[in-house]
This record gives structure tokens, sequence and C-alpha cells, in this order.
């Protein structure tokens, strides 16, 4: 009887909390994405493709793209409107046009191998390896990421064209970001990558910047961010917001 008790006093208590707003247990959508990508149909990664507010609800979707590296079987999927919890809200709100995970196996264990850290869409994976590209120099001297022809879609799936990536920047991310902390390339407004920057403007495709959904979703993010202004917390998603960095050559 008295577990009984116990169990139907959380019931209550969760449902006074849905009532009054509560949003309650939300799983994280992005956790389920990877759970249930198999592995034929990696590597795969998830990127934040918008957002939204609509009462209490934070609002979420997802870039999928699987069988990554091979353009053959390489797929797109744009997801529905999925809730997330504020928490998720608020560690992903600076990482639109973000990798946000991926999913690959591992070369040495022969296992898959997941990664949350936010990063530039690929960094984790593809810039810097050598199955896939190498350094090219310059003749002013900088070092620029180039892909083998075989993998050349990667580079307009990347936006290398525009946004290079020189080596000097991704030595940094390696050394001080690499699945750590995100990193955005650059400080305050100036940054590369994430929300607002140059990098999500002119790659997004959602029509996120030109939505009342950026105002709805800032308004919420600085909201959240101001009532718990007096505890420690992250503004750059899973990890702390990048401090320091170059952007350029």
């Amino acid at each position: 009887m008295k577990n009984y008790s116990v169990y139907l006093f959380a019931l209550v208590i969760a449902f006074a909390l849905t009532s009054c707003g509560g949003e309650g247990f939300i799983k994280y959508p992005v956790d389920e994405i990877l759970s249930k990508t198999s592995n034929d149909k990696l590597p795969m990664s998830i990127v934040l493709y918008d957002m939204d507010v609509k009462g209490s609800r934070r609002l979420n979707k997802f870039k999928i793209t699987t069988n990554q590296d091979d353009p053959s079987k390489k797929k797109e999927t744009i997801t529905q409107w999925l809730r997330v919890s504020k928490a998720d809200f608020g560690r992903n709100y600076e990482n639109m046009g973000m990798e946000i995970a991926s999913k690959t196996m591992d070369s040495v264990t022969g296992k898959p191998k997941i990664s949350k850290t936010p990063a530039p869409p690929g960094y984790s994976n593809y810039v810097g390896n050598q199955k896939y590209g190498s350094w090219q120099r310059r003749s002013d001297g900088t070092s620029f990421w180039a892909f083998y022809g075989q993998y050349m879609f990667m580079r307009s799936m990347f936006n290398l064209a525009t946004y290079p990536v020189y080596r000097s920047s991704y030595s940094n991310y390696r050394r001080n970001y690499y699945g750590r902390r995100a990193y955005y390339g650059g400080t305050g407004t100036r940054r590369r990558y994430g929300t607002g920057s140059r990098y999500s403007r002119s790659t997004s495709r959602s029509g996120y910047y030109s939505s009342r959904r950026s105002s709805r979703s800032s308004s919420s993010y600085r909201s959240s961010r101001s009532s718990r202004s007096s505890r420690s917390g992250s503004r750059s998603g899973y990890s702390s917001r990048s401090r320091s960095g170059s952007s350029g050559k």
C-alpha cells in the first residue's frame, strides 16, 4: 500500500506540472535518432536545421545524413518538428547549422562510435582525415584542406568553396576543442560558425533567419538564461563556449 501511495503521489505531481505548463520528461530526440540508425547507414551526421518556440513547446528540426562518405548511397533527411526539453533547446541554441552529433564505425574496435560535441560540419570526421584528402599549400604559405577526387562532393556538402578550412584553425580545433567542447572558429559576434554566423546564414535552407522563429527562439533562450543567471551554465551547446580561436588563415 505504501509503494502504491508513493506511485500515486508521483503521478499527481507529474499531472500538476503538465497542467501548469511544466514540460515533464522529454527525451532528447537526437539520442533516439542515433540509436535507431543501423550500422549499414554509417557514417552518419545530425545537423541542427531549424528551431522554434510555440507557447511552452520548444521545437527542433534536424538534418540527418546517412552513408555520408558514399555519394551513391548518401541520403539527407529533414525531420519533422520534434519537441525538445528546455535544457536541450538551450544547449543547442547557438548551434544552428552545426553538426551536433555523429555516428561512425571505429576503425580500431569495429564498433559504432558516437560523438555529441558540436562542431562545424565535416570537422569531426573528414577534414584532416588523410583517407579523404590532404592539406594543400598556397603561394602565400597558408595551407587549406582539399578532398581527393572521389570525395570532392564533400567540398560542396560542407560549403568549403566559400568557407575553406585553414590548417591553423583546424589545428586549434583539434588541440583545444575536439571531443571536449563546441568550436565556433572565433569569438563573440565574429564567430565563423553557429547561430547568427555568416556560415550559418549562408548555408541555412530552412528560412529561419527571415522568419519570426528566429525572434521567438532568441527570446525564449534569453529568458531561460536570465532565469538561471546565478548558475554557471554553457552558452555553446553541450560544452563551454569558445573564448578564443582563429577563424582566419
